[in-house]
Parts: structure tokens; sequence; C-alpha cells
């Protein structure tokens, strides 16, 4: 269901704008968003979890595409936006308690981003 899952903090948050940014976009759908929301795990079973909570226990949603489909963009966006600030947060209170304890954290690698995905 997964595609290849991301290691760097950064990755998730790129594919994270990009997601927002093709929820703007009219010619966007269902598959192309849940290509890209599979590539990080957490946020696709998030997106999946989301889907069955709507259904009310009648039934299970298969993949991400389905979910999407059955949620709708708008609360795609409330949900990746919500996971966002989940996982900003998570971060920072890691950073945080990497710094009172003394430890040094990891320098961010600079890489080039490129859009098409």
């Amino acid at each position: 269901m997964h595609a290849m899952s991301l290691q760097n903090p950064d990755d998730v948050f790129f594919i994270g704008r990009r997601v927002l940014s093709l929820l703007r976009d009219p010619r966007s759908d269902a598959r192309r968003l849940a290509r890209l929301i599979d590539h990080v795990p957490p946020l696709a079973d998030t997106v999946v979890e989301r889907a069955e909570v709507a259904l009310c226990g009648r039934g299970r949603v298969q993949s991400t595409s389905s979910a999407i489909a059955l949620i709708g963009f708008d609360r795609l966006e409330r949900t990746v936006r919500g996971y966002l600030r989940a996982e900003y947060a998570r971060l920072r209170a890691a950073e945080e308690r990497a710094g009172e304890e003394g430890l040094a954290l990891p320098a961010p690698r600079p890489e080039l981003r490129y859009a098409a995905m």
C-alpha cells in the first residue's frame, strides 16, 4: 500500500507542502495525491483512519486513493495540516530534549528540491 518510506523529516514537510499545493490545483485527483501521501506512511495511515471513521464501521478502506475520494479534499487538507502541525511539535520537543541533555543535533543537509513528483 505504501511507497518508499522517508527518513529525513525535511522530506515529510516537503511532501506535505506539495500535497497542500496540489489540493488547490483543479487538475489534481485522488490518485495523484495518494501517490504523494503514500511516501509518508504515518500520514497515509491517518488519512485511511479518517475515512474509516467517516464510514462509521460499515466497511474498510482499501487504499489511500479511495480514502481521499471518501473524505474529500477539504477534510484531506485539514488532516494533512493537523499531521504536519503534530510532526513539527514532535520535532521541536525532540530538539528541546536534545538541547537539555547536551546532545548535538545533526546539521541539516542541503539538498536541491524538484517539484516534479
